[in-house]
């Protein structure tokens, strides 16, 4: 009788504290006068995700929000580039001398390894009739985050086939690349990566960079960064069985332009420049133009211009230009 009583306590005790462990007591504090409480999940691109009990988790615009208070921690990107890891209450905003509209971005530093885990996946397809081509093409972007640093990976697919014949040309590029922040609004940056062109005649590159950038504009509706560094590539041509090393020098500059009015809709435009260094004159541009709007929670559509350029292509280039616009359907995860 007595182990069953212990046993009994241990399940009660081991049920409260489940319950008060899961409790939410994030407040949000609206123009309105309305105080909820809830989970903060994250605020991104002046949205903040709030998850409630009952409604689950809903969009509130950040202009709507006059205060927030959470005894948890997170990282916290300010307008003047500072990124700090705190608990976003009363000390933390008298202690910075902050507003809330200094605030850029907020991400909760999370224990669970998935948890850590933001991305999207992409499909999309065209088909000409006249010409009887098939064009399929997937994009998936995921990043892991930590303070003050971030991993990406970016997986991109685009081939082009005609009835009854084998794939016609192959556009493909996997990059894994890692940021580190620092004050300032500066940022180092580090990739490693693969590539192939077809249509350029390139069989496979594989390439190591490393940039040193700087955020210009960084706010709640616009990203422009800019960087500059180095990149060195082996290149393998479609005639070829052999590698060629290069040198190149490396400039881009990445613009995010976002609406949340109703419909949702973002404009993403990523451009990187490749001066050649050990093959002086060559010169290679990569540009690429993203639209997507939200259809409904988490579900997007949208299109894709793409427009590369090599000066001095690999042997059996079919062309110094490859570009194309792509239809998609895409779905967004992680907060």
């Amino acid at each position: 009788m007595r182990y069953h009583r212990e046993k009994n306590l241990v399940i009660i005790f081991l049920v409260i504290f489940k319950t008060t462990v899961a409790q939410k007591t994030d407040k949000v504090y609206l123009s309105n006068g309305d105080i909820i409480t809830g989970e903060i999940k994250s605020m991104k691109l002046a949205i903040l995700n709030f998850d409630m009990d009952g409604p689950g988790i809903i969009n509130i615009k950040w202009e709507k929000v006059t205060a927030i208070k959470s005894d948890r921690i997170f990282e916290i990107l300010l307008r003047n580039g500072e990124v700090s890891v705190s608990k976003p209450d009363s000390v933390f905003f008298s202690l910075h001398q902050l507003h809330l509209d200094d605030i850029i971005e907020m991400v909760p530093i999370k224990d669970k390894f998935l948890r850590r885990l933001s991305g999207n996946v992409d499909l999309g397809f065209n088909y000409t009739k006249s010409s009887k081509l098939l064009q399929l093409n997937f994009g998936s972007t995921i990043t892991y985050r930590i303070p003050k640093m971030e991993v990406n990976l970016v997986v991109n697919s685009l081939n082009t086939n005609s009835a009854g014949d084998s794939i016609l040309t192959k556009k493909q590029d996997i990059n894994l690349g890692a940021i580190k922040y620092f004050s300032h609004r500066l940022f180092v940056g580090s990739a490693i990566g693969w590539q192939q062109n077809t249509e350029l005649g390139l069989s496979n590159r594989f390439l190591l960079s490393g940039v040193l950038g700087k955020a210009l504009i960084s706010d709640n509706h616009n990203r422009l960064l800019t960087a500059g560094g180095l990149s060195i590539n082996g290149e393998q041509s479609l005639e070829t069985s052999s590698y060629v090393s290069n040198l190149e020098g490396l400039f881009l500059m990445e613009y995010k332009k976002f609406y949340y009015s109703s419909p949702k809709l973002s404009i993403d435009i990523d451009f990187n420049v490749f001066p050649g260094i050990s093959n002086w004159g060559r010169i290679r541009t990569e540009l690429s133009v993203a639209t997507s709007v939200e259809i409904f929670k988490d579900f997007l559509i949208g299109l894709t211009f793409y427009d590369n350029f090599d000066n001095k292509p690999p042997q059996g280039a079919l062309s110094k230009n490859d570009f194309g616009i792509n239809f998609t359907v895409g779905y967004k995860f992680g907060k």
